[in-house]
C-alpha cells in the first residue's frame, strides 16, 4: 500500500475538515495592518481566460489558457466609516484605493495545519456607505473585488495528495 494513502486513511475524518469560524483576515492600507474584525465573508479565486484552439485531425475543441484574473468577494458588518473615508479621495479627483489582504486559517481540531494567503493590489468594485432595512437586521456590506497577485505564504501541511 502507498505510504501517503495509509497516512491519510481511506476516508475523511470529520474533525479534519476546517471550520470557517477559525479564519482571520487582515488588510494593509498605506503600510498600516488592520485586523478586519467585522469581516463575515471572504472568497477569492483565479478566473482563467481560455482561447479556443482547433486543429486538423481532431474533432476536439482544445483550450489554451492565455491569462488569469483574480476575483473575489469581501463582506462584513458595517461598524465604521473607514471604507467611506478611503473612497472619498478617489471620487474627489485623487487616487484609487489599492490594498493588501492576508488571510490565515487554522482550525486547532483539524490535522490539516495552517494556511496563510497574501493578496496584493486588491481593489473593491463597490464601496459601502449604508445598508438599512426596516427589519430586525444589522448593517452589513459586501463588495466584489479584483486582485493582481497572490502568494501562498504557508500551505496546509497536514495531508499530502
Amino acid at each position: 500500500m502507498d505510504e501517503s494513502v495509509s497516512s491519510i486513511g481511506n476516508f475523511l475524518n470529520g474533525r479534519d475538515t476546517i471550520s470557517t469560524k477559525d479564519a482571520k483576515v487582515y488588510i494593509t492600507i498605506n503600510g498600516k495592518v488592520i485586523p478586519l474584525i467585522e469581516c463575515n465573508k471572504f472568497s477569492a479565486k483565479l478566473e482563467k481566460n481560455k482561447e479556443d484552439v482547433q486543429t486538423l485531425g481532431s474533432r476536439w475543441k482544445h483550450k489554451k489558457t492565455t491569462s488569469v484574473e483574480g476575483t473575489g468577494t469581501l463582506g462584513g458588518y458595517l461598524i465604521s466609516s473607514a471604507w467611506s473615508q478611503y473612497a472619498l479621495p478617489y471620487i474627489q479627483g485623487g487616487k484609487d484605493l489599492y490594498f493588501e489582504v492576508t488571510l490565515t486559517i487554522e482550525d486547532p481540531t483539524s490535522r490539516a495545519g495552517k494556511q496563510t494567503l497574501h493578496f496584493s493590489d486588491v481593489n473593491l468594485d463597490d464601496i459601502p456607505f449604508a445598508d438599512f432595512e426596516a427589519d430586525d437586521g444589522v448593517m452589513e456590506w459586501e463588495s466584489d473585488f479584483t486582485f493582481e497577485n497572490i502568494e501562498l505564504v504557508t500551505p496546509f501541511d497536514g495531508f499530502d495528495l
